[in-house]
Formats: C-alpha cells, sequence, structure tokens
C-alpha cells in the first residue's frame, strides 16, 4: 500500500481533499480484498459446482486467484483497484452469459460501476458504465440474432424488452451512482474548503496573538529597564530629564512631555520635554489649564489615559505648530495612590502607534514614574529638614560653648611654652563645628602617622568634652529643678500672704546668697 502524504504540502483545498480522499480509498481497499476472499470462498465451491462447464469454472477460480495475488503481494494501489474491477466484470461477464440479461450479470456490472467510482474516480465510473452497456448490448444482439446461446441450458429466453429493459436499469443506476459520487464529493470539498478557511484564520489569529503577545514582552521590558533606572535618580529635575529622554529613545516617540500639577492644582506646568520643541515649551513656561479641552488635561481631570489618532473612524488633526509630525498621542495621568499630580503625554509619527490594549502598560510605567518624583521629593523635603537640624545644632554647640568659655577659661598646658620647634595645630570639632584646637610643638617633623593619631584624639577628646559639658549642663537643670521645688513646697506650707511672702524672699535669698531680697505687691494704673 501506498506511504501516506504529508497532508502539509497540498496547498489548495481541493489538492488537501483529493489527498484525503486518496488517503481513504487506500485504507479502504485491503480490508475490502479480504472480505471478497473470505465471502468469495464460501460462494466459490458451490458456484463451481453448479456451472457444469470448464469455461464458467476456470473463470471464477481465476477471478478468485487474482484477488488473492493482489491481496497479499504489495502491487501499487492503482493495480489492485482495477485488478479487482476486472474481476467483478468478468464474473459479470461469465454471468451475462451463462443466463443472458435475465441472470444476475446486470448486479456486478452495478456493483463495478459504483466500486469504479468510489475506489477511483468518477471518470473510472463512467467508463465502467459505458463497457457495462457495451458488454450487455453486444450480447443481447449475438444472443438474439442466433450467434451465440447461454451456456446454461435451461435458461429462459430473453426478448428485446428485457435486453433493453436490462440496459436502461445499468444506465440509469449508473448515472445515479455517479452524480451522487461527484455530489458527494463536491460536498466534501465544500467542507473542506470551509475547515481550511477556518484553519487559515485560526493560524493568522494564532499568529496575530503571538506577535502581540511579543510586543507586549517587548514594551514591558522597556518599562522594567526605564523603572530600574529612574527608581535610583533622587534628584527630581535629574529624574524628570532621564525619564522624558529614556521614554522617548525606548519607545521610539516623535515627542515626550511631563506635566505637573502647580500647587493650586488648577495649572499643569511643563516641567520637561524632549526636543527643540520641548526647548522652546520650556522657556515660554507652557502650562495648561486643568479644564482645558486638551487631551493632557483631560487625562489629568479624569484619571484615565487618552489616546487621540489621525487614523480611524474618528481622525483627528494635530495642529501645532511645534510638532508638525504627530500622528498618534496619548497622554497618561500620574498618580500617588489616589492623588494625581500630572501627566505624560507621548507622540509618535506613526498613525496608530498607541492602542488601548497597551493603557494598563503605559499606566504602569506612569505610576513608576509618580512614585519616583514623590520618593525624590520627600527625599529632598529629608535631606532640606537635615542640613536645618544641622545648622540649629551648630548654632546650639557655638551658643554652649562660647556661654561656657565666657564663665571660666577651659585651657591646659604642659611642657615649656618658650620651646621653639615643629609646630602643629589639630582643631577640636563637634559636628563640622570647631570648639577649640590643640597646640603641639616637637622636635621632630610630625609624620602622617603621627597627625592621624593625634586627629583621632582629637575627635575622642572632643566627644569627651562635650559629654561632659552635657552632665554638668544637666546636674546643673536637676539642681536648679530640685531647688525651685523645695521652695515651692515651703511657699505653698504658708499659710497666709504674709508668711507666703516673707518665705519666698528668705528662700530666694539663701539659694541665691543675695545681699537684699526684697518683694512688694502693687498695682499702678497710668491715666493717658
Amino acid at each position: 500500500m501506498a506511504g501516506k502524504p504529508n497532508l502539509t504540502e497540498a496547498f489548495t483545498p481541493e489538492e488537501t481533499a483529493r489527498t484525503l480522499y486518496k488517503n481513504w480509498r487506500e485504507r479502504f481497499i485491503i480490508p475490502l480484498l479480504i472480505g471478497v476472499l473470505v465471502f468469495g470462498a464460501m460462494a466459490l465451491i458451490p458456484a463451481v459446482i453448479s456451472a457444469q462447464n470448464v469455461v464458467v469454472t476456470f473463470v471464477f477460480v481465476t477471478v478468485y486467484a487474482i484477488i488473492a495475488v493482489v491481496t497479499f503481494i504489495p502491487f501499487p494501489y492503482e493495480a489492485r483497484a482495477w485488478a479487482f474491477l476486472l474481476s467483478v466484470y468478468a464474473v459479470g461477464a461469465i454471468e451475462l452469459a451463462r443466463y443472458n440479461i435475465l441472470g444476475d450479470g446486470n448486479i456486478f456490472f452495478l456493483g463495478m460501476i459504483v466500486l469504479a467510482t468510489m475506489l477511483l474516480s468518477p471518470r473510472a465510473g463512467i467508463v465502467s458504465m459505458a463497457i457495462s452497456l457495451i458488454t450487455c448490448s453486444a450480447a443481447g444482439f449475438l444472443m438474439m440474432g442466433g450467434y451465440i446461446r447461454p451456456l446454461a441450458a435451461d435458461t429462459a429466453t430473453a426478448n428485446l424488452e428485457d435486453w433493453i429493459s436490462g440496459n436502461v436499469v445499468i444506465l440509469m443506476m449508473g448515472v445515479i451512482v455517479v452524480m451522487g459520487f461527484q455530489r458527494l464529493e463536491s460536498e466534501f470539498l465544500e467542507a473542506q474548503k470551509k475547515v481550511d478557511k477556518t484553519l487559515a484564520e485560526l493560524d493568522e489569529e494564532r499568529a496575530n496573538l503571538e506577535e502581540r503577545v511579543l510586543e507586549r514582552t517587548i514594551k514591558l521590558r522597556r518599562v522594567n529597564e526605564i523603572g530600574r533606572v529612574i527608581t535610583s535618580i533622587l534628584d527630581p529635575d535629574e529624574l524628570l530629564s532621564r525619564a522624558a529622554h529614556l521614554i522617548g529613545d525606548e519607545f521610539e516617540c516623535y515627542y515626550t512631555a511631563i506635566f505637573l500639577l502647580d500647587v493650586t492644582e488648577q495649572w499643569a506646568d511643563l516641567k520637561e520635554a524632549t526636543g527643540d520643541a520641548g526647548k522652546v515649551l520650556r522657556e515660554n513656561k507652557h502650562r495648561l489649564d486643568i479644564k482645558g479641552k486638551s487631551l493632557t488635561s483631560a487625562a489629568i481631570r479624569t484619571g484615565q489615559v487618552r489616546i487621540a489618532l489621525d487614523s480611524g473612524p474618528d481622525p483627528i488633526r494635530f495642529d501645532n505648530p511645534l510638532l508638525p509630525y504627530t500622528r498618534s498621542q496619548i497622554s497618561i495621568p500620574l498618580a500617588v495612590g489616589e492623588r494625581f499630580i500630572g501627566a505624560l503625554e507621548m507622540h509618535s509619527t506613526l498613525e496608530s502607534a498607541f492602542s488601548l490594549q497597551d493603557a494598563d502598560t503605559y499606566q504602569n510605567m506612569a505610576n513608576e514614574i509618580a512614585v519616583a518624583l514623590e520618593n525624590a521629593r520627600l527625599f529632598k523635603e529629608a535631606q532640606q529638614s537635615l542640613v536645618e537640624m544641622r545648622a540649629t545644632q551648630r548654632q546650639y554647640l557655638q551658643g554652649a560653648w562660647s556661654s561656657l568659655e565666657s564663665e571660666q577659661r577651659l585651657e591646659y598646658s604642659v611642657g615649656d611654652q618658650e620651646y621653639t620647634g615643629n609646630q602643629a595645630s589639630i582643631p577640636l570639632a563637634l559636628r563640622d563645628q570647631i570648639i577649640g584646637q590643640i597646640e603641639m610643638t616637637t622636635h621632630e617633623e610630625l609624620t602622617l602617622e603621627h597627625r592621624s593619631l593625634i586627629e583621632a584624639i582629637a575627635t575622642q577628646t572632643a566627644l569627651a568634652l562635650e559629654n561632659a559639658r552635657l552632665v554638668e549642663e544637666s546636674q546643673s537643670i536637676a539642681a536648679r529643678e530640685r531647688l525651685a521645688n523645695e521652695i515651692t513646697s515651703k511657699v505653698w506650707a504658708s499659710t497666709t500672704m504674709e508668711s507666703i511672702l516673707q518665705t519666698t524672699v528668705r528662700e530666694l535669698g539663701r539659694a541665691l546668697e543675695a545681699a537684699e531680697v526684697e518683694i512688694q505687691i502693687s498695682m499702678s494704673h497710668d491715666d493717658e
């Protein structure tokens, strides 16, 4: 049996249908031949016994042998089919010779027409029908003319009407069979066309889906790359510049701009934009009214992505003279939580560069920019607060040590002050505030290692001095609070106004070692 063809090599529905039909016929021929051998064996012996004729017996045996040979020897499909059809024809012809048109010959002829149409083609069925009609007509002419007689002696004589009727039956049934198979083949072809069309549509849809998935994957990779870069920038101005240029490069934008709301939240100021147009707009301090009709204003106002295309059922004309090549625009709101802080605007020279299917991807990118901006703003505020706190701390240290220096002389020295040699001065510093210095005079020049050692000791000395000052300050505060509590408790223990005044004066004088303390209560009114 011939090998199964590769269906992918059929380029048209007709070729595919023929290939499928051919495969079915090749799979059908072997079971058909085996069935004929099985049932033919049961009918062969009675047929040979009843034949009573050497020619008839020879034909039956030969037909059975031919079918057996083509069944078990791997002949080509066409050879097997034609051998089987010729065997059927031979049986039909011998039956016609035995019993004329009144016998079983027509059944075999009709079977040959059906099998030829089914196993080969409608054209083969037409040829088989023509051969059958010619055979019957020739046999009728010879038998009715007395040239030959039926091989079976007891066969009834057939008249002209019988022969005509037999041929008409063959013609009628043959036409029905051939037309039926042609119709079936046509329906099968139409069904195959529909299947091929559906498969083609599915293949196209799959290809489009794969292309969209690939495009979405590329866009997500670009968004991740942009997010990775901008999240590492803590300066808001640098972040805006890098974000705008990265988006323009990654998505091949003709123009990219970032707008941020002002303190009134009524205007969106242009903070960054690419290209010459962006430079001109920034120099002109371009801003948008949030209640305006622009695409970006609508995006901020509604919190929804807005897309404008120069194509489709409702094309939009872009008339900005600074951006003459814009064919597509998308505006994406910048959101931090539920709060909108601005918008990202992207322009392209392509007519359909942006789609609603990609809106979520662009929105995620805008959200990353908004969060990065918020983090940069908070970091800048924290840095400013830290600077202010350090300045306040320096002022406090300066005031505290200046006050301490005015109260007492903090100086200590060892050695010969009149000795001259290599001198070194190392400052005592606390949090960038110099509170003193170490002066040294040595007979040898100080090395880098020596200076490092002295600086380390100076740092620890400054910290120790500050800790001691803080301890003394806290002790002084505690003593004052304790003294105030003691005086207050004695004052509250007095029950009369005179005793309260006496206790207050006495305790203050004793605590402060004052030479004189006076307290009086008076109310004076100055008349104008």
